[in-house]
């Protein structure tokens, strides 16, 4: 017998869907790649100097370090806007994918530099365990899924699939992602 509550989950279940499927896809291969281009950035000199002066700031210092790759980001969709704008719309798209992946790059390099002394605030630690449980919800639900569509694929081995395969693992091994 379905009561209301459950009636309710499965409904919430049901609209959360593709934004767990997004949240997994992000993960699987966006941060892999994302993961993958910091630790080569990350192994410069400059740049390790640059993180380890990070992990002294104090938080108040911290946090509004994110503002920084924003205001940047924004800068730079004005510059996609105005590429669109003169008819150059391939152009404006690439600038504006370029621009936000990078400020997404540097978002994330603030953050895990900053990690240790902005998980000791309490609002960010709480919303950090927010987007782990959110994630973690999300990866259990597809799941099942997952794992049909990788054992379908595994019966429909081609060459191309293969391949596709090979350089996932070769990526997964670099970056160091051996956790399923």
């Amino acid at each position: 017998m379905l009561t209301w509550r459950r009636v309710l989950r499965r409904l919430r279940d049901i609209f959360l869907l593709p934004l767990a499927l997004i949240v997994v896809v992000l993960e699987d291969v966006l941060w892999a790649g994302a993961k993958l281009a910091l630790r080569a950035i990350t192994a410069l000199p400059a740049i390790r100097r640059l993180e380890a002066w990070l992990t002294t700031l104090p938080i108040w210092i911290a946090l509004p370090l994110f503002l920084v790759p924003e205001v940047l980001g924004k800068l730079g969709e004005l510059w996609a806007l105005a590429l669109m704008a003169q008819g150059h719309v391939r152009s404006g798209v690439l600038a504006y994918l370029a621009v936000r992946v990078v400020a997404s790059l540097i978002v994330v390099f603030i953050y895990h530099a900053c990690e240790p002394n902005l998980l000791r605030v309490g609002w960010f630690a709480w919303a950090v365990g927010r987007v782990h449980r959110i994630r973690d919800w999300a990866v259990a639900i597809i799941r099942p899924w997952r794992t049909v569509v990788r054992a379908f694929l595994q019966r429909r081995r081609s060459r191309l699939m293969g391949r596709l395969w090979a350089i996932r693992f070769w990526v997964r091994r670099k970056i160091g992602l051996w956790n399923e």
